[in-house]
């Protein structure tokens, strides 16, 4: 599914799954792709989170939104490995969401 995303003097559209995370960055939010390119956003993380599919997207920290997706590790339950070896830091508060959430893909535990 693919999303327009309204920068400062263009709209890019992509598709939901090449988006690695996004992050918040006071009233913007940045959203990082798989294509190494980041575009930033004058919405805020909380209305990106609306429109992005919640069964690929989980919001594991105040200022962080992941795809599962992209998932290759789990630091000490502090930090979230994605693609590229980038960490992405999780709330003590959204860890047991962060691991339903893991769960709910389909993601076993051994």
């Amino acid at each position: 599914m693919k999303i327009a995303i309204r920068g400062f003097k263009d709209v890019t559209i992509i598709e939901q799954e090449d988006i690695l995370y996004c992050k918040a960055d006071g009233r913007y939010t940045q959203i990082f792709t798989e294509k190494d390119k980041s575009i930033l956003t004058s919405r805020l993380l909380k209305e990106i989170e609306s429109v992005l599919s919640k069964q690929y997207f989980c919001r594991i920290h105040h200022s962080y939104l992941i795809n599962l997706n992209h998932i290759t590790g789990i630091r000490n339950q502090k930090k979230l490995i994605l693609k590229d070896n980038i960490e992405i830091p999780i709330a003590k508060r959204r860890n047991k969401f962060l691991f339903s959430s893991i769960a709910n893909f389909n993601i076993d535990f051994v």
